[in-house]
């Protein structure tokens, strides 16, 4: 196993790589750099000869990701620091769905926020019977990116999506199956197995064939999909700029319910 950063680990076999997260500690909150990293490992071991797929995990049995660091969102209050940490997020998730391999998410525990987001960019996603997903942005004041949206959409469709998005609330494994969040739900303890055994039979199938059917899918389902309007996309900074998501914030980190005003 080799390590990219201390905060993501590369294992990798005869027929895929596997991308871990490694912040087991925070149930593997993305930072900064983990966003900025994965695009480039992505780019890098799609290229790599006898490599047919991408697995990506979390360390640690409790987490898959459980979204961005929850200690660096201060400081996106700031427009042109929330613009460029959309840019970054945007390029990661891009640089899942555009990978001409099929990228496979393992989920075991958590999948918030910017984890849910990850997941939702893969092409599959197995979970283990202790998954959860969700994208608790409405309960922080934060924004969701209009492209990480249209993928939960393509997945669950709009009213369901809405439910998750305006909830905030987690969706357990055996309804995230039910509504199309996940491919599969198997046992905690032969989620590896499963998964492994996937990728292992997606090596054996016609890499070209393949690669035509994900970049066909994804025309359908997502590349369709028009620029959001200028509106939304400033939409998305003025929730970071909000004093909403200072509320959200400070009543995180103070344990206590958040007070919105809408403003």
């Amino acid at each position: 196993m080799a390590e990219v950063t201390p905060e993501i680990l590369i294992e990798e076999s005869e027929s895929y790589a596997r991308i871990i997260f490694n912040r087991p500690h925070v149930r593997n909150a993305i930072t900064t750099r983990m966003w900025e990293e994965l695009p480039k490992l992505v780019r890098r071991l799609q290229r790599q000869p006898g490599v047919r797929s991408l697995v990506l995990s979390g360390a640690g049995g409790k987490a898959f990701a459980s979204g961005a660091d929850i200690s660096e969102l201060p400081g996106f209050t700031d427009p042109k620091a929330a613009h460029a940490f959309e840019r970054l997020v945007v390029r990661a998730l891009d640089s899942l769905v555009r990978c001409p391999l099929p990228v496979v998410a393992m989920i075991q525990g958590y999948a918030m926020g910017g984890g849910c987001h990850i997941a939702a960019a893969c092409d599959l996603r197995i979970a283990g019977e202790s998954a959860q997903l969700g994208i608790p942005a409405a309960k922080l004041g934060a924004a969701v990116n209009p492209g990480a949206a249209a993928r939960l959409v393509s997945l669950v469709g709009p009213a369901v999506a809405k439910e998750i998005l305006f909830s905030g609330q987690p969706v357990d494994a055996r309804r995230a199956l039910l509504v199309g969040l996940v491919n599969h739900v198997v046992p905690d303890a032969e989620l590896e197995g499963f998964t492994l055994a996937l990728v292992r039979q997606l090596a054996v199938n016609a890499p070209l064939t393949i690669r035509s059917a994900k970049q066909a899918v994804n025309w359908i389902a997502i590349e369709g999909h028009r620029r959001p309007p200028r509106a939304i996309q400033q939409q998305f900074v003025k929730a970071f700029s909000s004093r909403d998501f200072k509320e959200g914030l400070d009543a995180f980190l103070a344990r206590r319910p958040p007070k919105f005003q809408g403003r």
